[in-house]
């Protein structure tokens, strides 16, 4: 009796011992990281979309101008200060007059800036700012249906921005959220007029993070 119950143990030792053991279930990545996870990305490129309105009057109905941009944030070993560096279109044209002609007016101008940024991250959210310099291009052309271009002028200034803006989080890699920017340059001279310079911008931003 005794060597049949040793016997039945030892086949049932066997037959554990046999029993393929369950792998550890597989885990799920997160679809929505936690903050800790998403601050690792400092790398930025952020595409932006939205008005640009010119404060002096003389700029007439080409005062508010689509805007479109591009800005880069790269980390400096400094916490959360980051360099910038961006590249901002905009467009716009309307029917106004030149030397007493009715014309087709159509303004544009392009800039080039580069300055620091700082940002924090709060949740899914980070709130950001940013100051720097700028070189600010514009061109103003004026266009007749009878004789073609009547002037095409254009002029350079120098100046200085100050931006805030607020992202979210989307995941780890994307971000959108809404930027406010104010631009104080210089004056220009646009077809015989002085302009000033000074515009505040507003943006709706979608960008990417990486490493």
């Amino acid at each position: 009796m005794l060597s049949r119950s040793l016997a039945v143990l030892v086949l049932a030792a066997l037959a554990s011992c046999a029993s393929p053991a369950r792998p550890p279930a597989a885990r799920q990545r997160d679809p929505f990281p936690a903050a800790t996870e998403l601050a690792v990305y400092g790398r930025q490129v952020s595409f932006g979309a939205g008005v640009r309105a010119f404060e002096d009057v003389d700029f007439g109905a080409l005062d508010d101008q689509v805007a479109l941009t591009l800005d880069y944030c790269e980390p400096m070993q400094l916490g959360a200060l980051r360099l910038e560096g961006g590249m901002h279109y905009s467009y716009d044209e309307a029917d106004g007059t030149s030397g007493g002609q009715d014309v087709r007016l159509k303004g544009k101008s392009f800039e080039l800036s580069m300055g620091v940024n700082f940002s924090h991250l709060v949740g899914r959210f980070r709130p950001y700012a940013g100051i720097g310099a700028a070189l600010l291009f514009l061109e103003l052309r004026g266009i007749d249906e009878d004789v073609d271009v009547l002037f095409d002028d254009q002029d350079l200034t120098v100046g200085a921005y100050a931006k805030a803006g607020l992202f979210f989080q989307v995941s780890r890699t994307s971000h959108l959220g809404f930027e406010v920017r104010h631009f104080e340059g210089g004056d220009v001279t646009l077809d015989g007029a002085d302009l000033a310079t000074s515009y505040d911008q507003l943006l709706l931003i979608l960008g990417t993070s990486f490493e």
